[in-house]
């Protein structure tokens, strides 16, 4: 079982990273291969023009980083979508490799890679607004259901200043749980179909 992390904050080590790294513990101890990338490290441009048939688009700007950065996401057996709340919504590194999607979805070579696979959202937010995880959330439950994939759960937090997460252990724990329970639901799936 193949646990991937996408990190889409630009901060090393921040609330993003340090949740996301509390939900992969909690993969690697139920038996999970856990890891990350940092999206914000790599060469990910925005997507290019492409046509209006999906399963005959070509990814103009594919001399970047995205399509290795895409391969380790199709070879996971569950992603995680590991953001702050930018502007309503998910940062711009990650937007940039979301929309990228676009290009590979529907190829007939790629799209059983995205069918199937598990998806989890962690997110971290600076106000005190209770639900604001949700401009990041309800977005991503739409796009996991286009992809035929399964929505596993989710872990959002009010945490402004760098590293101010660690001061919620129970927000912490709760993204361990989730990184356990979702290697045990995606590993009854596989045992199940076998």
């Amino acid at each position: 079982m193949k646990v991937l992390a996408l990190l889409g904050s630009p901060r090393r080590d921040g609330n993003t990273e340090i949740l996301a790294d509390a939900f992969l513990e909690g993969a690697e101890e139920a038996g999970a291969e856990a890891d990350k990338v940092r999206l914000d490290a790599l060469n990910i441009r925005p997507i290019g023009e492409v046509i209006d048939v999906s399963n005959e688009r070509e990814d103009v700007r594919a001399d970047d980083d995205y399509p290795a950065a895409l391969e380790r996401f199709m070879d996971a057996d569950v992603a995680v979508f590991a953001t702050p709340v930018y502007w309503l919504g998910v940062s711009g590194q990650m937007k940039c490799f979301i929309d990228r999607f676009s290009c590979y979805f529907n190829r007939p070579e790629c799209a059983d890679r995205f069918t199937g696979k598990g998806y989890v959202v962690l997110c971290t937010y600076g106000c005190d607004e209770p639900n604001h995880g949700r401009w990041v959330t309800e977005p991503l439950k739409v796009a996991v259901n286009f992809l035929r994939g399964e929505y596993l759960g989710d872990v959002c937090a009010s945490a402004y200043k760098k590293g101010a997460i660690r001061e919620q252990p129970d927000v912490l724990d709760a993204a361990r749980a989730l990184g356990r329970e979702c290697v045990a639901r995606m590993s009854e799936a596989t045992d199940g179909g076998e």
